[in-house]
């Protein structure tokens, strides 16, 4: 992986309906879809990583009169953050429920089932051309020893990934120690076109990079920090990431 894609979480119940949603959205480019069933599962995934989208049922438990999870979990993601300007689409079979969504909840569109597919499309397609984070307010988590931790993204240089473990160099000089994670799943949690792959086992904040010699294949960082292999393999993917992302 060499850019990161829009993340996207859906929101529903009903199988019919989130294979639907999923079906259109995978026509999209550069998109990852996370599925939740319930907002426990939507609540996890929604604080692990960052979320481009929301596309929420607000009915998440036919079986439940008046039953409105979906709302509820909205009204609480909204207190995160992070999560404070997210685009959100509303789906849902009630009927009149878009003024309460729109004046309190912010969503973006409100779409009743079932939806026009090409219309559903184009909406997602617009929502995925905003910016919700700010890079420097971006943190990335980990998990050591049953404690949860937490570094700013701006201030890692590069992740040395083992098989044991992950290595987080950061701009003062300290490493960091952490549990394995595949580089796939740290580019997921970063979900930050600053960092790239450079080469199997290393991911970089471009913000760090000063020059990349092609020639003799490495990379050379600023502020005395040590250089970085960069792979045959990922060379073209990462100048590419580079261009589409300057400093």
């Amino acid at each position: 992986m060499q850019s990161i894609d829009k993340q996207i979480l859906i929101i529903e119940d009903n199988k019919r309906c989130m294979e639907k949603a999923c079906a259109l959205i995978s026509q999209i480019d550069g998109v990852f879809i996370y599925k939740a069933e319930n907002s426990e599962q939507a609540y996890r995934y929604a604080l692990k990583y960052h979320i481009d989208l929301f596309i929420v049922d607000i009915i998440l438990n036919s079986d439940i009169s008046e039953d409105a999870a979906g709302t509820k979990f909205v009204e609480n993601i909204r207190k995160v953050e992070k999560y404070k300007f997210t685009p959100i689409i509303f789906t849902t079979s009630l009927q009149d429920a878009d003024v309460y969504a729109y004046a309190h909840l912010h969503c973006y569109r409100y779409f009743e089932k079932p939806y026009d597919s090409e219309e559903f499309l184009t909406v997602v397609k617009e929502t995925l051309l905003f910016k919700n984070v700010k890079e420097e307010s971006r943190y990335y988590n980990y998990k050591k020893d049953g404690i949860y931790y937490t570094i700013k993204v701006k201030d890692i240089v590069y992740f040395q990934n083992n098989r044991s473990n992950v290595l987080i160099h950061c701009a003062d000089g300290t490493v960091i120690e952490t549990p394995y994670k595949s580089g796939r799943q740290i580019l997921l949690e970063l979900n930050s076109e600053k960092f790239i792959k450079c080469n199997k086992s290393t991911i970089v904040n471009i913000d760090f990079v000063e020059k990349t010699d092609m020639i003799h294949q490495y990379i050379k960082l600023i502020n005395g920090h040590e250089t970085l292999e960069l792979s045959v393999r990922l060379k073209r993917g990462f100048l590419e990431a580079i261009a589409k992302c300057p400093k």
